[in-house]
């Protein structure tokens, strides 16, 4: 493609951009008031209950067996009390969340549900990777894994109408499905992902992470990059909702070296995912 062609082509993509629904205003604040030490759950549960459509995907995933709750709860107020606020933050996140990932995304090859099986299964490998490896911010580490692909909303269509092109390059000369991708349509969709989430005024830290995730440049260089990168790949190479860019990436000396990985220590790591992956069945129902 030419470099005018190409430019064109960037426009549309960058266009599309625009049409993407805002994330919900209600969880911003919501997230806002949590994030703020002297608020309480009272608070958070007025803000919340004037959005029947956020009630409803919150309260269903909270009486999942997945957060198990010691009850069924009915009332938004009674689940944020039952839950801590590490868990009514992910709760959030994931109900606001499911609009924008549970969809077919032809383009790359993911049927409806596995973009979100795959967001699911990264979030809650980044929290057992967390805990392996001491990272104090596990919220941003989770908010970031369960968004990290958001981009792919953006670039479906494009990616679509190139993807035989985008394969053949990535075949012929043995890149990446998101080197190749960058290759066909000058960009790719960690930059669009992290150009959404810095629209939806998420923390820069975020913004970088998502941006960073795909380019082993750039995610060696600060720890949230990182550990998003590695509960990526781990995700990926776990099969768990995996589509044409499945089963191209490693995890590279560098960022073992980094990570300061052992075997047994991966090992353990790949064990416990398994285990959270099944428990993750009835949120992806």
């Amino acid at each position: 493609m030419d470099a005018t062609a190409l430019d064109t082509e960037l426009d549309r993509i960058f266009d599309d951009l625009t049409a993407i629904p805002a994330f919900p205003k209600t969880v911003n604040y919501a997230l806002r008031i949590l994030d703020d030490p002297g608020s309480t759950t009272t608070q958070v549960g007025r803000v919340i209950r004037f959005d029947p459509a956020l009630t409803a995907n919150i309260l269903k995933a909270a009486n999942s067996a997945y957060f198990g709750l010691p009850r069924q709860v009915s009332s938004i107020e009674t689940a944020i009390a039952l839950l801590g606020t590490r868990q009514v933050r992910e709760i959030l996140i994931i109900a606001a969340s499911r609009p924008y990932l549970d969809r077919e995304i032809y383009g790359y090859g993911m049927r409806q549900h596995d973009l979100w099986a795959h967001s699911l299964g990264c979030a809650a490998i980044s929290e057992i990777v967390a805990r392996h490896s001491g990272f104090a911010s596990s919220d941003l580490l989770f908010t970031s894994a369960l968004l990290h692909d958001i981009g792919k909303y953006v670039m479906n269509e494009h990616v679509g109408i190139r993807a035989e092109e985008i394969q053949l390059q990535a075949g012929v000369d043995a890149m990446t499905f998101t080197e190749a991708e960058w290759r066909v349509l000058g960009t790719d969709h960690a930059v669009l992902g992290s150009e959404i989430l810095r629209l939806w005024e998420f923390p820069r830290a975020i913004v970088r992470a998502v941006r960073n995730h795909h380019d082993p440049d750039l995610y060696i260089q600060d720890e949230l990059s990182r550990l998003l990168a590695f509960s990526n790949i781990l995700t990926v190479s776990l099969g768990f909702g995996v589509g044409l860019d499945g089963f191209r990436h490693r995890i590279s000396p560098e960022l073992s070296r980094k990570l300061k990985l052992t075997a047994s220590g991966l090992a353990a790591i790949i064990q416990e995912s398994f285990a959270e992956w099944q428990s993750l069945a009835t949120l992806l129902a």
